[in-house]
């Protein structure tokens, strides 16, 4: 009898441990699921955009006829660098209707720049003694973030100079050339980059060199400034920032949480992975980032919403 009620109780246990285990396995599997549903995949939702915005007639407050495609502003089936360029900077491609739609995601120079800024509706506005130009919803959500932030006794303020918001095409071509010439020293003195090879990467024309960069660093080589990480964390591809699109802006106070979470309630994230200072302009509440194809990264505590791009 008494090995009877020990064998039945052996059983009990191991069917409450057979349901509990199948109750939780269940659980996780429907809020993955749930999860895959609610994170859309990110091209898809920037078509869909583009196709909405060339059956409107009105663009940017104004009358115009759009008659783009996607490959047209970004060909990323046939270019690499486009391809990288959008997964690493595109989210700025779902932020909020009233900001002027990319043209491209990598411009290719000043003049196609000058075009699209001055297309912007765009404000300046001295903040901590440095002149900052954004476009116009971008820097009145960004003031509003500064008041919130002055009520708590905490500062908002570029990092960097003026170019922590508006930058040109050799404003971004200075930036990179600051951690590709390093590199390209660092790892030609490491016996990884011959002198011929460096020589060859200096007089690449501009797309081919960040090509040949991505390529080094598909083998370990970074181009960042500790040679780490990828240079796309560090600095953007010339012609390819968010600071061009005016919606990005360096943040000097970006290690406190408080300013991060005051920024995100005013439609401020960061979105280039790994590059701590860098807040980019989205102006989307923050629970319907997920529908818009942006999923959440954590680096080092930050958390960046970065396009699920498969």
């Amino acid at each position: 009898m008494k090995s009877y009620k020990k064998f039945k109780n052996v059983l009990k246990i191991l069917l409450c441990s057979v349901f509990t285990f199948g109750t939780i396995y269940q659980n996780s599997s429907a809020s993955a699921q749930n999860y895959r549903v609610k994170t859309k995949n990110f091209l898809e939702v920037v078509e869909k955009k583009i196709a909405i915005l060339k059956k409107s007639s009105m663009f940017n407050g104004k009358v115009v006829k759009l008659d783009f495609s996607f490959k047209d502003i970004c060909p990323i089936a046939t270019d690499s660098v486009a391809r990288r360029i959008f997964a690493e900077y595109g989210a700025i491609f779902v932020a909020e209707s009233r900001v002027n739609f990319p043209t491209k995601c990598i411009f290719e120079n000043q003049n196609d720049i000058e075009t699209y800024q001055n297309n912007s509706i765009s404000e300046t506005v001295i903040i901590g003694g440095t002149s900052i130009t954004l476009q116009k919803p971008a820097m009145e959500t960004l003031l509003e973030a500064r008041k919130e932030a002055a009520e708590m006794n905490l500062q908002i303020t570029p990092r960097g100079g003026s170019t922590a918001g508006k930058r040109s095409y050799n404003d971004t071509s200075r930036f990179w050339s600051s951690r590709f010439n390093p590199a390209l020293d660092y790892w030609s003195a490491k016996g990884k980059i011959s002198r011929q090879e460096v020589f060859e990467a200096q007089n690449l024309p501009i797309r081919q060199q960040i090509k040949q960069v991505l390529e080094w660093e598909d083998e370990g080589l970074y181009f960042n400034t500790n040679f780490s990480k990828s240079i796309l964390y560090s600095v953007a591809a010339p012609g390819a920032s968010q600071h061009i699109f005016m919606l990005a802006l360096d943040v000097q106070q970006f290690d406190d949480l408080r300013v991060r979470n005051i920024l995100a309630k005013y439609g401020w994230y960061q979105t280039v992975k790994s590059d701590m200072p860098h807040f980019t302009y989205l102006g989307i509440e923050e629970s319907k980032l997920p529908s818009l194809g942006l999923v959440a990264v954590l680096v080092e505590g930050h958390k960046f919403w970065i396009p699920q791009v498969d």
